[in-house]
Order: C-alpha cells, then sequence, then structure tokens
C-alpha cells in the first residue's frame, strides 16, 4: 500500500526537482569551448600535469610521515641486536610501497585531469584568460621561477627547522615517554655514553 507523502517531503522534492531542472537548463545554454579554447586548456593541462610526479611523490608520502614517528617509537621496543636488521626491512617495504604508489596516482592524475582540471578551466576563465595564462607559464620568467622554486622552498624548511627543530624534538621525545607509559611499555634504554642529569645537591 502506497505511503502519503508529508506536506514538507513533498516541497522538499519539489525543490530538489526546480533545482535539478535549474542546473540542466543552466548546462544546456553554456556554449560548448570553442577548438582555440581547448587547444588552450590542453596546453594548460600539459603544462601543469608535468609536475603529476611531484604531486604524486607528496600524496605518496604525506601518510608515510605519521608512520614513520610511528615505527620510530616501537623501534625503542625491539632488541639493540635486531634493530638494524629489522630498520632495513621496514626501509625495503616503504619503498616498495612508494615505487609501486607513484606511479599509479601520477598516472591517475594525468589521466583525470581533463574532466576535473580541465572542465573548471573551461568555465571559469575564458579564451583570453587561458591564453595569457598560458603565455605566463611558457615565458622565460615563469619558467626561471619554477626552477628555483625546491631551492626556495628547501631554504624555508632548513631556516624553519633549524628554529623549531629542537624543540620539536624534545616534544616529540616527551610524547614518547607518554605514549610508552600509556601502553604500559619499557622505555628505551639510554644511548651509550649518555649519563642522567645531575640532581642539584641537597641543602644542608
Amino acid at each position: 500500500m502506497m505511503r502519503k507523502m508529508s506536506p514538507k517531503i513533498l516541497v522538499a522534492a519539489l525543490a530538489m526537482a526546480v533545482s535539478t531542472l535549474a542546473s540542466a537548463q543552466s548546462a544546456a545554454s553554456t556554449p560548448a569551448a570553442s577548438p582555440a579554447k581547448k587547444e588552450l586548456i590542453a596546453k594548460l593541462l600539459a603544462i601543469q600535469t608535468a609536475s603529476a610526479e611531484v604531486m604524486a611523490r607528496g600524496m605518496v608520502s604525506q601518510p608515510l610521515v605519521a608512520m614513520g614517528q610511528e615505527v620510530r617509537i616501537a623501534m625503542g621496543q625491539v632488541p639493540e641486536s635486531k634493530r638494524e636488521a629489522v630498520s632495513k626491512a621496514i626501509e625495503a617495504e616503504v619503498k616498495k610501497y612508494a615505487d609501486e604508489s607513484v606511479p599509479l596516482i601520477r598516472d591517475r592524475i594525468v589521466k583525470l585531469a581533463p574532466e576535473t582540471v580541465g572542465k573548471q578551466l573551461d568555465e571559469r576563465f575564458t579564451e583570453d584568460e587561458l591564453r595569457q595564462i598560458v603565455a605566463w607559464l611558457e615565458s622565460p620568467t615563469a619558467k626561471k621561477f619554477d626552477a628555483i622554486s625546491p631551492e626556495l622552498g628547501k631554504s624555508l624548511q632548513d631556516k624553519v627547522v633549524a628554529e623549531v627543530g629542537p624543540t620539536l624534538n624534545n616534544r616529540l621525545r616527551s610524547l614518547q615517554g607518554s605514549i610508552i607509559k600509556h601502553l604500559g611499555l619499557q622505555p628505551p634504554p639510554a644511548a651509550a655514553g649518555s649519563t642522567p642529569a645531575s640532581k642539584p645537591a641537597a641543602k644542608k
């Protein structure tokens, strides 16, 4: 037996139908891109997807950073005699994961770019604007800027690490100790040659 639709649901359904119809009419009224505009979009995508390898490596390495912190904490519980072998085995697994994942993501970036980025470029930029963007990206100035971008990023990263690295390392050690305590594990043995901080002399 068919249930009676409530007024609220009916209004919502009508609103959705009107919205869908308006979107369809808008899409239908949008003129198709000219051959010249399509060529500009294709050229722009070719320029941008040249960095697909860098983007893919970034996407692969991002989750590995957090995993690496967990591994460093766990390595403290591995017997010292086995740490080197375990470390090499983990490095091999990570390398295998990266070697298999980077090409997969890179290829998907190149494949999906036209239907995602290309579509947005077509909707948001005019043919003249796209021509200006391509001219800029192909200019010697833009290429020079792109060439030194890694150097600029590295110099900033090195400076940040120099400024806050010691503080972050201390906080990471403190976090490691707290996690080990919560887990009920034994803290890793002190490094060879290290001495505990001396206690202040007792007052007489």
